[in-house]
């Protein structure tokens, strides 16, 4: 018994530092993204720290780190067979319909949350309508599946880890209620949407059409530099920054509307890195559809 016991303990100690050694060799394979990642980070602790919320910054990025460790312990002792995301035409000419389809959806998000767009008149925003098939990305989806022609299983569909997604949420909660319990709004998204709407708008219309547009944005950024960690680190800056718009209504400054997106960037990091380990977008999906805690709000 005595045996068995500490082979299963030096099992998962041998797992474990495994694990270390992975992390340790991401500086070494990704210096840029890890430069500019650290860029990112220093930022947000800064502003936390004029803000005297540094434990609250400090959490956040421990979280985000400890939930990367997680999942990467659970990938290493239950690896899967997975497709992984195919690129199938020229990785330039995908980058482009990607770029020209974001391009659309900012156009939209600019005017619709500025004050012309709110002055507007009623038959030009009603004009400007078919751009949020670009915001809620319709039709990028559609080109890929059908002009493309990539099976749903080529884009990352499948229930590989979904479950991962749970323990990971239980990790940012209970730091969340550890560092920042005043950022947790569980409740007020449950009387804002009830249980349908949160369906509609946090796991559809976000969740979901963001880490799509994520995951093309990472594979596709990554292969065209030869560099994943940098393509994984990008695709979420640009997904940050489409934030800046939303950010800057109501009177908020550019300035403001930019470091708060620029505090998302960590968390989609994060979300990203779930999609390339477990070669899935359903555990990124219910992760980021779940996100009321707020961890990364300031």
């Amino acid at each position: 018994m005595l045996v068995y016991g500490l082979a299963y303990l030096t099992s998962h100690m041998n797992l474990i530092a495994l694990t270390l050694r992975q992390h340790a060799s991401l500086i070494r394979r990704f210096p840029l993204a890890i430069a500019l990642l650290l860029l990112i980070c220093g930022t947000m602790l800064w502003h936390s720290f004029e803000l005297h919320e540094i434990l609250h910054g400090v959490g956040y990025l421990l979280a985000v780190w400890l939930c990367a460790f997680v999942i990467d312990l659970v990938v290493n002792a239950k690896p899967r067979q997975a497709i992984g995301f195919p690129i199938k035409r020229p990785v330039r000419s995908e980058l482009r319909t990607i770029l020209l389809c974001e391009i659309a959806a900012t156009i939209y998000l600019v005017i619709h949350f500025s004050n012309a767009g709110q002055t507007m008149p009623r038959n030009i925003r009603i004009l400007l309508l078919p751009l949020m098939a670009f915001v809620f990305p319709i039709v990028l989806a559609l080109i890929y599946l059908f002009r493309y022609k990539y099976r749903l299983r080529d884009l990352g569909i499948n229930l590989h880890y979904w479950w991962l997604a749970l323990i990971v949420h239980v990790i940012i909660g209970a730091i969340t209620i550890w560092v920042a319990p005043e950022k947790i709004h569980w409740l007020s998204m449950y009387k804002e949407y009830c249980i349908l709407g949160w369906v509609l708008s946090g796991f559809i219309g976000a969740a979901l059409s963001e880490e799509f547009v994520r995951m093309l944005f990472q594979t596709r950024l990554g292969a065209a530099f030869k560099d994943m960690g940098l393509g994984l680190v990008l695709a979420s800056v640009i997904w940050g920054l489409m934030h800046i718009p939303a950010n800057s209504q109501g009177g908020a400054s550019l300035k403001a509307g930019t470091i708060e997106a620029i505090e998302y960037i960590p968390i989609g990091v994060l979300w990203g890195y779930m999609t390339h380990r477990t070669r899935s977008m359903i555990p990124a999906i219910l992760l980021h559809g779940l996100n009321a805690w707020g961890l990364q709000n300031f």
